[in-house]
């Protein structure tokens, strides 16, 4: 639940906040602007209410006070939100909005359209669509994937692998249609199971052949008629004779990309 994964975010940032505060200097900082001029001074008991003027080769000092004061505002403001998302799980009925397909019969879930659904639930009746793939050249597929499957080279079986370990939903060889009618054949689309929204991937495995590239380029040229842009719903990988794919490099992306890190 969202709530809860909140909850452990605040968690987690008030201990990193406490600890910060801890480390801080003693007293507080105090700003004057006169006329346009910003001084810094160091507020502590010993110093008055006032405060020591603070040198600009200790300006470090007065960045530490900065963030404690700053610290010390956020730490109020995770406590406060903490308390209320406590109370309101306290009194939180024991069925939430996805449970209720969640608890459906596997028969029933297949004839509704679920307003609330959990990511694994999602991934299931998205992986369950049915779509036909490129049907070009299949004795091309022979490297076999971990789910089972064959694609046609062995970077995109790592590809495809990767996603599997990581528990991400994708498809292979997916249709996309870029005009009424015609399809073009993305490598993978990737399903982030957060909010539902399909991602593309294409592999190129071969730009530093001219002809491949250049057919290549059309193909995204397409995508990009129809709102498929690289850095938005497209990721693209490459690589060359010379320079492979990085799949440790890849891993990690895909782990941020997507809330696995």
């Amino acid at each position: 639940m969202l709530f809860r994964r909140r909850l452990e975010e605040l968690r987690s940032a008030e201990e990193k906040t406490l600890n910060q505060i801890k480390d801080s200097p003693e007293g507080s900082l105090r700003v004057a602007n006169n006329d346009g001029f910003v001084r810094y001074y160091h507020v502590t008991q010993k110093n008055g209410k006032n405060g020591k003027y603070i040198r600009n080769e200790s300006r470090d000092l007065a960045c530490a006070l900065a963030q404690k004061d700053y610290n010390t505002r956020l730490l109020r403001s995770i406590q406060k939100e903490k308390t209320a998302i406590m109370s309101f799980l306290n009194n939180y009925p024991g069925q939430s909005p996805e449970d209720v397909y969640s608890d459906l019969a596997p028969a029933r879930k297949m004839l509704v359209s679920a307003a609330f659904m959990e990511g694994k639930d999602l991934a299931e009746k998205w992986l369950s669509q049915s779509f036909e793939a490129n049907p070009s050249f299949p004795e091309e597929k022979v490297f076999a994937t971990k789910r089972g499957e064959f694609v046609r080279s062995k970077s995109e079986a790592m590809i495809a692998d990767a996603y599997f370990d990581m528990g991400i939903p994708y498809k292979y060889d997916y249709p996309v249609e870029v005009e009424p009618g015609r399809y073009r054949y993305v490598d993978f689309a990737v399903l982030d199971v957060r909010n539902g929204k399909v991602f593309y991937h294409e592999h190129l495995g071969r730009v530093d052949d001219p002809d491949y590239l250049r057919k290549n380029m059309r193909k995204i040229k397409e995508y990009q008629r129809i709102k498929i842009f690289s850095g938005k719903n497209l990721m693209l990988t490459l690589e060359t004779e010379e320079f492979p794919l990085d799949m440790s490099l890849f891993r990690q992306n895909v782990a941020e990309l997507f809330g696995k890190a």
